[in-house]
């Protein structure tokens, strides 16, 4: 994939940057990506796979955002949430209230907040390891 092709315009800019509407998306690793600004390399932001770290991550778009970024079916969408990273790894956080949802025909973007939902904007990135033990006696 050329580096163009990783460019995605945001008509509407995202929340706090409405004046950038081109953003270079660059894979890191296998997890992490960074979502660049083209006029402003500066601004840029860590980005994950929300369903490779909450598999049970969901919801739905709302017609105008599939209008507006002309989704015709799914295989059509990627989506991205910001992380705010922290040099304690526990304390990395995500942000899964507002998903950027990326048409990867139309090579467009927008960053949605999500209505009546319990997700919010710092949830930890690594959910803690499940314990076995459980409490009293079986």
């Amino acid at each position: 994939m050329s580096p163009t092709q990783n460019i995605f315009h945001f008509p509407k800019g995202l929340p706090g940057f409405e004046e950038l509407h081109e953003f270079y998306l660059q894979a890191h690793n296998e997890l992490f990506s960074l979502l660049s600004a083209v006029d402003q390399p500066a601004v840029s932001f860590i980005t994950v796979n929300p369903f490779d770290f909450h598999a049970n991550y969901e919801f739905e778009l709302s017609d105008d955002t599939i209008e507006e970024l002309g989704i015709q079916n799914e295989s059509q969408v990627a989506v991205r949430c910001i992380v705010t990273w922290h040099s304690q790894q526990s304390l990395t956080t995500v942000n899964l209230l507002a998903p950027i949802i990326f048409n990867t025909e139309t090579r467009t973007g927008k960053q949605v907040v999500l209505q009546n939902t319990n997700y919010a904007t710092k949830h930890p990135l690594w959910n803690p390891p499940v314990s076995d033990e459980m409490d009293g006696e079986g």
